[in-house]
């Protein structure tokens, strides 16, 4: 790099310097932690707006979902629902997620293949 003669390392900075840059750097951090708060507050208080959306609406209704409950993160759901209904693999995974059951189910197969491995324990082999 053309320019990496002049960056000064962290270590030989003055204790004035490194408490200044550590200032900056603190400040910063905050105004990040709280930008991601109100976008977080943000997404909530859209999330529980009505939904506006008629064929959603009524897809809802045909779903028999309490009409107190149609918001946009009802709408959310249903979509990510019917996605999965459809066969979408990543949607599935998402709603188990959701649900908190997204325990990766072992493969016996690896199972297996672990418990050779440690039988052989160092001797080469077909297996690796």
């Amino acid at each position: 790099m053309s320019n990496e003669k002049n960056l000064i390392p962290f270590n030989e900075r003055t204790e004035s310097e490194q408490r200044e840059i550590a200032q900056k750097g603190g400040i910063a951090s905050g105004a990040a932690r709280r930008r991601k708060r109100s976008m977080r507050q943000a997404a909530d208080y859209y999330l529980s707006l009505p939904e506006t959306d008629r064929r959603t609406v009524n897809k809802m209704l045909r779903d028999q979902i309490d009409p107190e409950d149609m918001d946009n993160q009802m709408a959310v759901v249903v979509g990510i629902t019917d996605a999965a209904k459809h066969g979408d693999s990543r949607a599935a995974g998402l709603l188990l997620k959701m649900l908190g059951e997204d325990a990766v189910q072992e493969d016996p197969a690896a199972e297996a293949l672990a418990a050779a491995r440690q039988l052989l324990e160092g001797v080469d082999s077909a297996i690796d």
